[in-house]
C-alpha cells in the first residue's frame, strides 16, 4: 500500500470512528471525510474530483432519493395515517393483535421500501396509535427496526446496501427472493415470540376508553386529498409490480423509483418545496460521502489489496468463502452503517462469486443481520433512536441493544445453517 493509500485508509477509520461515536453529525462527517480524501489523492496522485465522483454510485443515490420523495408525497395525502388506523381498527384496540398486526404489515412493506423509508412511514403512525391507546411505543419501534432490516434480506430493493451489491454482483433478483424469502419467514417466526416476551409489560395495560374513542373516527376523514390519495394508492401498487416484475426483467429500479416521485411531485397539489423539504437530504448526502471515501479507497489500491489478502485466506474452500463472506460484514455491520461496508466488500464478493451463487447471498444476509446487532449499524435504528427522542420519552442506546442483540446473534447461527445449506444445493 503506498502513501495515498494509507493516508485514505486513515481518513476512513477515523471518519467511521466519529460517525460511530455519535457525537458529530454523521452527514458533515462523511462529506469532511470525502473531501479530505479527495485533497489527498489531488496532491499525491493527480486524480481529480471529477474522477471521484464518477466512482460515487448515483444509481443507489437516486433510488433513495426517490423513494424519500414517494413517502413524502404520499404522506402529505394523508395515505399513511387512512392505513394506521385501517389497520389497527380490526385490532379493537388489543395491545398484542396491535403489535403483532403492525410487525407483520412492517414485514411485508420491507420488501419494497428501504429500511429508511419504512421507517419514516411506519414509525410517526406506531407513536401516535400507541399514544392514542396509553401504550408505550418504545418496545414497538426497536422491534419494527429489527424487522425492517431482516426482512428486506430477500429484496434487491428491500434496503441500499441490497442495490449496492447488486448493482456490483448483478445478483438475478429471482434467485435472490426465491433462496432467501423462506429464510426472512423463519427469521419472522423465531423473532415474533422474543420480540411479543420482551414488549410483554408494554402490552400489559389497555384502555378501552381510548380505544373505543380513537376507533369512532372515519379512517376516511384523515384524508386530505381524495385525488392524490388515489394517486398514491396507484403509485404504490405500479411501484411494488415494478420492483417485483420489471427489476427481474432488467428495469432499473433506481429509474423506477425516481421516475414515479418526479410523477408525483407534478400531479400534487401541495407546495413541492414543502414536500421537498420533508426529504431526508442528511441520509441522502450522507450516502454520498460515504461513497466518495469508498471510491478513494477503490482507486488507491486498498480494495484490491484487501480482495487479494482474502483470497489468500479463503483459498477455493467454497463453504469458507460463504462463511468468510456473512460473518466478517455481518459483525463489522453492527459498528459501522451497513452501506459502507457493502460498498467496501462488493467487489470482494463478485471475486469470489465463482465458487458458487450463493456467495454474494452471504454478503446480502451479513449486513443485513449484522445491521441491528448494534444501533449505530442501520439507519432504521438510528430513526426508532430519534423518533423516541423526539418524543421526549427515548429507547437509548442500551435498551435497543439488549432487545436486537440476543436475536441478531440467532438469526446469524440460523443463517449460517441456511447458507451452508444453499452452497451446497446450488453449487
Amino acid at each position: 500500500m503506498d502513501l495515498a493509500g494509507t493516508l485514505v485508509v486513515v481518513v476512513f477509520v477515523i471518519t467511521y470512528a466519529a460517525i460511530t461515536s455519535e457525537k458529530v453529525n454523521r452527514t458533515a462527517m462523511s462529506l469532511t471525510g470525502m473531501a479530505i480524501v479527495a485533497i489527498i489523492l489531488r496532491i499525491l496522485t493527480g486524480t481529480t474530483f471529477e474522477e471521484i465522483t464518477h466512482h460515487i454510485g448515483w444509481y443507489t443515490v437516486l433510488f433513495v432519493t426517490g423513494q424519500m420523495i414517494i413517502v413524502a408525497v404520499s404522506r402529505a395525502s394523508g395515505m399513511f395515517q387512512y392505513l394506521a388506523l385501517a389497520l389497527a381498527r380490526p385490532t379493537r384496540g388489543n395491545p398484542r393483535r396491535l403489535f403483532i398486526t403492525l410487525i407483520v404489515f412492517v414485514f411485508f412493506i420491507s420488501l419494497f421500501f428501504d429500511t429508511t423509508s419504512t421507517m419514516v412511514i411506519i414509525g410517526p403512525l406506531t407513536i401516535e396509535v400507541c399514544k392514542a391507546l396509553g401504550m408505550d411505543f418504545k418496545p414497538l419501534l426497536i422491534s419494527e427496526a429489527i424487522v425492517a432490516n431482516y426482512a428486506s434480506i430477500p429484496s434487491v430493493v428491500g434496503d441500499v446496501p441490497n442495490l449496492v451489491i447488486a448493482g456490483v454482483t448483478r445478483i438475478n433478483p429471482g434467485f435472490q427472493f426465491v433462496a432467501l424469502m423462506p429464510l426472512s419467514f423463519i427469521f419472522l417466526a423465531l423473532s415474533l415470540p422474543l420480540m411479543l416476551r420482551y414488549a410483554e409489560r408494554s402490552l400489559e395495560g389497555q384502555d378501552f376508553a381510548k380505544a373505543e374513542e380513537l376507533f369512532r373516527v372515519n379512517p376516511a376523514s384523515l384524508v386530505r386529498s381524495r385525488i392524490e390519495f388515489y394517486m398514491s394508492v396507484v403509485a404504490m401498487i405500479v411501484l411494488i409490480l415494478a420492483f417485483t416484475i420489471g427489476v427481474a426483467e432488467g428495469v432499473e429500479a433506481s429509474l423506477v423509483s425516481i421516475g414515479i416521485a418526479g410523477v408525483m411531485l407534478l400531479v400534487t397539489r401541495h407546495d413541492v418545496d414543502m414536500v421537498l423539504r420533508q426529504v431526508g437530504w442528511g441520509t441522502v448526502f450522507f450516502i454520498i460521502g460515504l461513497f466518495g471515501i469508498v471510491a478513494a479507497l477503490e482507486i488507491t489500491g486498498v480494495i484490491a489489496d484487501i480482495a487479494a489478502w482474502m483470497s489468500t485466506v479463503v483459498g477455493t474452500d467454497k463453504a469458507l468463502a460463504t462463511l468468510f463472506m456473512f460473518w466478517i460484514p455481518g459483525l463489522v455491520s453492527s459498528v459501522v452503517d451497513n452501506v459502507p461496508i457493502a460498498a467496501l466488500l462488493s467487489p470482494l464478493a463478485v471475486e469470489f462469486a465463482a465458487m458458487g451463487p450463493v456467495v454474494p447471498l452471504a454478503l446480502v444476509t451479513g449486513v443485513n443481520i449484522g445491521a441491528f446487532i448494534l444501533p449505530v449499524g442501520s439507519p432504521a435504528n438510528i430513526i426508532a433512536l430519534a423518533l423516541s427522542e423526539t418524543e421526549g420519552d427515548p429507547i437509548g442506546m442500551v435498551a435497543f441493544a439488549k432487545a436486537a442483540t440476543p436475536i441478531a446473534i440467532l438469526m446469524m447461527l440460523v443463517g449460517t445453517g441456511w447458507l451452508l445449506m444453499l452452497s451446497f444445493v446450488f453449487g
